[in-house]
């Protein structure tokens, strides 16, 4: 991966099954409904739209644009600079891991990259909320 790409969006919807069918029938692509740490996904094929990215079932953010991930070589330099610069974290480090089905907490390579990696959270000087990921 290439440091600054966007790696992968978020659309927050309050209906997966209504915004699935949205997005299906608008891109002519198909959704693949997943359930990640509680929280329902509808994922798109990466292989069809360039970049990953899913739905993500999130009442609160709904109305207030989808999220953007972009990738840092190493996540804990680029809080310090997003800070330094006027940016605020919302969400410190996080390692990305999932829940089993039979509900253990398990390290599995992500669907970003399909490795092990970290995410933040911050909003940037103009008050934009962004994430960055990074495998160190």
């Amino acid at each position: 991966m290439k440091h600054a790409n966007i790696v992968w969006f978020e659309i927050p919807v309050k209906s997966l099954d209504r915004a699935s069918t949205f997005y299906s029938q608008l891109l002519g692509i198909t959704i693949n409904r997943i359930k990640l740490y509680q929280t329902e996904y509808g994922i798109f094929d990466k292989h069809k739209t360039a970049i990953g990215g899913s739905l993500k079932v999130d009442a609160d953010k709904v109305g207030k644009g989808a999220t953007l991930f972009f990738f840092v070589n190493i996540l804990s330099d680029a809080l310090d600079i997003a800070v330094a610069c006027g940016g605020k974290i919302i969400l410190e480090k996080t390692l990305l891991k999932q829940v089993d089905s039979h509900g253990k907490t398990v390290l599995a390579h992500n669907l970003i990259d399909n490795q092990v990696g970290y995410y933040a959270e911050i909003l940037d000087s103009e008050g934009n909320q962004i994430s960055i990921y990074s495998h160190y």
